[in-house]
């Protein structure tokens, strides 16, 4: 008999179920894919779409799902797609999945995913994305130290299971073991506390909101906590949802209206502590 895919029922089903090793779902997949043994290798055999593949189980929340990217080909146009589905891919039939899974599968509903940035597809790179307790995804390349946020909109009140479009150029991706990389604790680490001193910036001449840290409300929806951190001008005073809205809109702070070029997660944890150096 096959191994039964389908998570425990319930809200802790994402926790329960992290500590269990990760490997892409073996029989919900693209027409095109093709995977190893292990399941931790999808290569798309032929075209550039249908290309599909899901995690084995469900991804709890700030748990990193790396991958390496092991071949790409260059006559085509597009690259790797990553994000979430609320959708048991166990309850899918494989014959039925879309070509894409932007923007058909995203389409029908219970899906968010996007393309990651072009410079992020060369062969040998890896990746890591997550998702934040408000439904954001963020990404880091090569285990950086500046995660950039890719999309909002994720619901995170049902199981998560991530998503792998590989799509265009990337022919071949690897699931790496988070284990042997980096654990939640290493996203933790990611989270970059405010500077005690404010950077060099049109900032300076600017009246910061009094007393404000990470944590504190949202200066924007006063709906959830302050979790992100705007570069160059380090405000932090909003949420990740609002971030994104903003680095999409006007792409300006709307504190001091210096032109936001990054967005990194913000430490609830580290208030009122000092970076190390």
């Amino acid at each position: 008999m096959g191994a039964c895919l389908t998570p425990p029922d319930g809200p802790d089903a994402s926790s329960q179920s992290s500590s269990l090793p990760l490997f892409f779902h073996p029989y919900t997949k693209g027409s095109q894919i093709v995977m190893d043994e292990s399941h931790c290798i999808a290569h798309r055999a032929a075209t550039f779409h249908d290309g599909i593949v899901f995690s084995s189980r469900p991804i709890g929340l700030y748990e990193k799902v790396t991958l390496k990217i092991l071949k790409e080909e260059t006559k085509w146009h597009g690259g790797l797609r990553v994000g979430f589905t609320w959708q048991d891919p166990s309850l899918l039939e494989p014959s039925e999945l879309p070509p894409f899974a932007c923007p058909n599968l995203v389409q029908q509903g219970k899906t968010r995913a996007c393309v990651l940035p072009e410079e992020y597809g060369a062969e040998g790179t890896v990746v890591s994305f997550w998702v934040d307790s408000q439904g954001c995804v963020f990404c880091s390349v090569d285990e950086e130290a500046g995660p950039s946020v890719l999309l909002a909109g994720v619901s995170v009140s049902s199981p998560l299971w991530a998503l792998v479009d590989v799509y265009g150029r990337a022919k071949a991706v690897q699931l790496l073991d988070p284990s042997s990389l980096s654990t939640n604790a290493d996203v933790c680490s990611l989270l970059l506390p405010i500077p005690d001193e404010q950077t060099e910036s049109t900032c300076q001449s600017f009246h910061r909101l009094p007393d404000r840290h990470p944590g504190d409300e949202c200066a924007v929806c006063f709906g959830y906590k302050a979790n992100t951190m705007m570069l160059p001008c380090s405000h932090a005073n909003f949420c990740s949802c609002c971030s994104l809205k903003i680095l999409k809109t006007s792409g300006r702070c709307p504190l001091c209206r210096q032109k936001v070029k990054k967005i990194l997660p913000v430490s609830v944890s580290a208030k009122g502590e000092s970076p190390e150096g």
